[in-house]
């Protein structure tokens, strides 16, 4: 199936320019975990993902241990989201961006995501955004017509 029959075409981004708390917002009010980052210009420049948001936010194991207790961590991560207002999308956002177009089959575009161990693939038709999917697109739509064959 290609994707261009399921893929999102109201595509939420995110702007270079954007704290990474700006951009953690976002990702919360739309119930999504990435987005594609664009320029002033709306050209795709990037992706960030809440994962890059965790990893900026968080501290490392070594940070952690070093914690003394929940209370200090809860203020420690309070402090940590207050600094990131200060830390812009453009310094933690995924630059190598894989993309694909609406007209890539599911399976396609389900194998990249596996190979390059990424949950959502931007959909770029001559050059303009067309869409996004996400691995929770893929998945359903990869099988669906296989299994109902199966069923007969």
């Amino acid at each position: 199936m290609k994707v261009k029959y399921f893929m999102r075409k109201k595509i939420i981004t995110v702007n270079k320019n954007d704290s990474i708390t700006e951009a953690a917002r976002k990702l919360m009010q739309n119930d999504i975990t990435g987005a594609p980052v664009v320029d002033d210009d709306n050209k795709l420049v990037g992706v960030i993902s809440e994962k890059d948001i965790f990893k900026k936010i968080y501290p490392n194991y070594q940070e952690y241990y070093s914690l003394l207790g929940f209370k200090e961590e809860e203020g420690d991560i309070k402090k940590r989201i207050k600094e990131a207002e200060n830390i812009k999308v453009k310094e933690i956002m995924v630059k190598d961006v894989i993309t694909a177009e609406s007209s890539d089959s599911a399976m396609r575009i389900g194998a990249i995501m596996m190979i390059k161990k990424i949950n959502r693939v931007v959909i770029v038709d001559n050059g303009k955004l067309a869409g996004i999917v996400s691995r929770k697109d893929i998945f359903p739509n990869s099988f669906k017509n296989a299994l109902e064959a199966n069923k007969k």
